[in-house]
């Protein structure tokens, strides 16, 4: 790679972005999730912070720095460990901590585990209405819509249902194709054609058929490193039934939209 000045200029013929790749100042850093990346064959990614982070305050500012200097797409990481009970914050982040981010990676603030279908949630529709309305969560909404800049939303399945709902002008995308937002066939019939919605396909099952039926711009090409793999993720949608167009979006073309780089 030639680096100039704090960018790394990489070149393909279909610019491939793993779209869901976690890092940490400690844990998981840059370098080493850099190399693996570049073993791959993806040129970018959309990093955040990990869920295992020790640290996710300080792993967040580690993201924007690492973005800047290797050319990445940075998402500021919103939520704690749906497996623990690591919830490094007092309350949600004030609107200009997005400054310089090209999106946000919202894991499990509501939620106390994953949804897998059928999860308790202990939250009536009622109570949902009003944490996704409360003056600071609607402030940091509308600075998202401000900056059209997407939301990477992991919610139990209600939640993610009503928060599609409540902001139409936010462009959701559903990591694991909702596998963990309430399962993939619930989420996709509930909320799968709508039109602020969207896919990462990380650890998650995608088809032909599926890009047929809901439409090429809906689906990103994601990994979930650590917690899979950047190469594995790769290779399925090369071998994927589509046209090089299509695939093309899928590997970088759709998240360079929602993320306003295109």
């Amino acid at each position: 790679m030639q680096v100039q000045g704090s960018v790394v200029e990489r070149k393909t013929m279909m610019q491939i972005i793993d779209a869901h790749v976690h890092i940490g100042r400690r844990h998981l850093p840059m370098e080493s999730v850099q190399a693996i990346l570049d073993k791959a064959g993806a040129d970018r990614a959309v990093i955040f912070a990990d869920p295992e982070s020790g640290d996710i305050p300080d792993d967040n500012a580690y993201v924007l720095d690492s973005a800047k200097k290797e050319g990445h797409i940075p998402f500021f990481y919103v939520g704690g460990n749906a497996y623990s009970t690591n919830r490094p914050f007092d309350g949600l982040p004030d609107p200009e901590v997005l400054d310089g981010y090209s999106g946000i990676k919202w894991h499990c603030w509501f939620t106390p585990a994953h949804d897998f279908g059928g999860t308790h949630l202990g939250m009536d529709e009622d109570r949902i209405h009003q944490v996704l309305t409360e003056p600071r969560m609607a402030a940091l909404m509308e600075k998202v819509m401000e900056m059209d800049v997407p939301v990477n939303f992991e919610e139990h399945f209600d939640i993610t249902q009503i928060f599609v709902d409540l902001y139409p002008g936010v462009k959701v995308i559903i990591p694991h194709m909702g596998a963990l937002n309430g399962g993939t066939e619930r989420v996709l019939a509930s909320v799968g054609r709508r039109e602020n919605v969207y896919f990462d396909v990380s650890l998650a099952g995608i088809s032909a058929d599926l890009v047929e039926s809901f439409g090429v711009r809906k689906f990103l090409c994601g990994s979930d490193y650590p917690y899979g793999s950047p190469a594995w993720s790769i290779d399925r949608i090369r071998k994927l039934n589509v046209t090089e167009e299509e695939r093309a979006a899928i590997f970088s073309g759709n998240v360079l939209r929602l993320t306003g780089m295109e």
